[in-house]
């Protein structure tokens, strides 16, 4: 379920409908999402389910599933599932589901304990940063190539001379202490006929958008605060 990325106004009417009526909230940091439920004045109990979280937390929100319950699935903001934990928990829900079903094919229960454990993953659509920063660049048509977070060490060169070869624009997710630095490796390694757009702080107080020529935003780069989230696009003319 998408919950706002910074401005609480996001919210949408299903979001607040499926909050009060699951019977518990999984979520990356429950201190985050602890904030968003009292904001709206809402009570429920929550999960803690984030990055590192061990293979029995997972196999505890299925076993609750599985027993009736219903669960918002949320992340810290914006739509869980992109660049966060929340698929791989999607995916083992998924591939638990389709063993079940295998098993009962073949008949290896009798008892018919699996026929009714059928457990629906359905998105509550709302707020997304990438959405939200690729409508507002004037960058993209028709396609767009999402790469979320680059490797910070092992793998980048690699990754950025992968990324040099697509012939659409690409979407980073980028933290504003390694946007300079992003900003350097793009221009070595897709050179300097390259468009850039950056969406900073989406829907926060400082929210900032800007972009252009890459050698004039990195010469320009220090006219900007940088803090907060970051969202990239690069588009190669």
């Amino acid at each position: 379920m998408a919950t706002p990325i910074g401005n609480l106004g996001d919210i949408t009417l299903r979001a607040l409908e499926v909050l009060k009526s699951v019977d518990f909230v999984a979520c990356e940091d429950t201190r985050v999402t602890g904030n968003l439920l009292k904001h709206f004045e809402i009570k429920k109990e929550m999960i803690s389910y984030f990055q590192h979280s061990k293979l029995s937390k997972i196999e505890y929100i299925i076993e609750l599933l599985l027993s009736g319950k219903n669960i918002a699935l949320v992340t810290d903001a914006g739509t869980p599932g992109i660049s966060d934990p929340g698929q791989e928990l999607i995916h083992r829900i998924r591939n638990y589901e389709l063993g079940m079903r295998q098993i009962t094919n073949n008949q290896e229960t009798t008892s018919g304990q699996y026929s009714d454990s059928n457990i629906q993953i359905i998105p509550i659509p709302g707020a997304s940063a990438l959405t939200a920063a690729a409508s507002v660049s004037g960058m993209i048509e028709k396609e767009f190539y999402f790469a979320g977070f680059l490797p910070k060490k092992k793998g980048r060169q690699t990754k950025f001379k992968a990324l040099s070869t697509l012939g659409c624009p690409i979407v980073i997710y980028e933290s504003a202490n390694r946007l300079e630095r992003t900003l350097n490796d793009t221009m070595t390694y897709f050179g300097t006929n390259v468009d850039v757009f950056i969406a900073r702080e989406i829907t926060k107080m400082f929210e900032e958008y800007w972009g252009g020529k890459i050698e004039e935003i990195i010469s320009t780069l220090k006219n900007h605060q940088m803090k907060g989230e970051i969202v990239f696009i690069i588009k190669k003319k």
